[in-house]
């Protein structure tokens, strides 16, 4: 089968994966992409930041799309099986990376606003594939996690489940993981709004890296301001451009690279590779094999206490303040343009997930403790 591919240009392993089998693989920036840019494809491989529709696919030759991504609000599903074309997305594939991000954002806190999340009520909104790798790693560090989410309690999932107002009303620290939505029973398009942020009480930490528009902007600023609510978003009520003001008033900021790991990448191009290998028949492709990952001395990080040791090495993989520090440098007249906020995520650098790194001299409780957080321990 003669196949030839049109790929977003930040997706990694493309070449890896399909030189050997496609007659042609083109690149194009995944924002800008035009009907012009299909005329000769049979596979359009995409990104978020792709809106895929029958604007876009009329009158082309696209056979298949994939979208390395565990969302799908940015594909009209509606029109792809009307017209017979296959979809496939890569559920899960940075439900680690952002798990990850998440424990660093909160060492960060740690560091600089004396917040012990570990002894606090963490509520999880969206209880997805990356709300339970969430859950999952909270409840192994000894949290206490609450859950929000009507559509799996509802269909028997999700006994444990608690209204949104409750879980607000309950959580020190409110994590959100849940798609866009804006029909159907349940939608989320300004689900944290002004009527929702009343049953938040002061001085609650609120999290979003799920979707921008969960977040009505105005309301959000006006809690901020109000309610002394403490912010950190990945994610943005207007994405692609950010309001100045907003982005002011968040303690920490990162252009929506919460899922942006290199394991997390090669996961959801791989998970596309195997559905296109299967849709096209091929024989078995070969997954290329991420790098090594970094071997950290945890001598070089020790602290007097115990707890800030922790969060020093967790940031040693990642720091999420240098995120903040990037999306501040690059206002220009009061906001972040999309063309820059997509250059922020572009050329974002090469971040790897806490189970790729090895910890050295790490003993005893230091050792039990690392463990528990995903790190490798001990020389191999």
């Amino acid at each position: 089968m003669t196949v030839r591919i049109v790929a977003d240009e930040n997706m990694p392993n493309i070449e890896a994966w399909f030189s050997s089998v496609a007659s042609s693989i083109t690149r194009k920036p995944g924002r800008t992409l035009t009907r012009a840019d299909l005329s000769e494809a049979d596979v359009l491989l995409v990104r978020s930041v792709t809106k895929v529709h029958e604007e876009l696919l009329q009158q082309t030759p696209v056979r298949f799309v994939g979208s390395a991504t565990i969302g799908t609000d940015h594909i009209d599903q509606t029109y792809l099986n009307a017209q017979n074309i296959p979809f496939h997305y890569a559920p899960g594939c940075n439900a680690q990376s952002v798990a990850d991000w998440l424990l660093s954002v909160l060492s960060r806190l740690h560091l600089d606003h004396d917040l012990h999340w570990w002894q606090k009520t963490i509520g999880i909104v969206g209880v997805g594939n990356v709300g339970k790798t969430v859950q999952s790693v909270l409840e192994r560090l000894g949290c206490r996690v609450l859950l929000c989410d009507p559509p799996r309690h509802e269909r028997g999932e999700l006994p444990e489940h608690r209204e949104l107002s409750e879980l607000l009303s309950l959580s020190d620290i409110v994590c959100f993981h849940t798609p866009h939505t804006v029909t159907g029973k349940h939608p989320t398009d300004k689900l944290v709004c002004e009527f929702a942020l009343q049953t938040v009480r002061p001085e609650t930490w609120l999290i979003n890296a799920g979707r921008g528009p969960v977040f009505d902007r105005d309301a959000l600023l006006e809690a901020i301001e109000h309610r002394n609510l403490r912010v950190v978003l990945d994610v943005w009520p207007e994405e692609p451009e950010v309001d100045q003001s907003l982005l002011d008033a968040v303690l920490l900021a990162s252009p929506h690279v919460a899922g942006y790991s290199l394991e997390g990448k090669f996961k959801g191009t791989e998970m596309l590779a195997r559905a296109l290998q299967q849709w096209a028949g091929w024989a078995e492709l070969t997954a290329p094999e991420p790098p090594a990952g970094a071997v950290i001395d945890a001598r070089l990080y020790e602290q007097d206490d115990s707890d800030r040791w922790i969060s020093e090495l967790i940031l040693a993989v990642y720091d999420p303040a240098r995120d903040t520090v990037a999306m501040r440098q690059s206002v220009l007249d009061g906001f972040i343009s999309a063309p820059v906020f997509d250059e922020l995520r572009k050329s974002y650098p090469t971040r790897r997930e806490i189970g790729s790194t090895r910890i050295e001299h790490a003993e005893g409780w230091l050792a039990e403790r690392l463990k528990n957080l995903g790190f490798q321990v001990g020389v191999k």
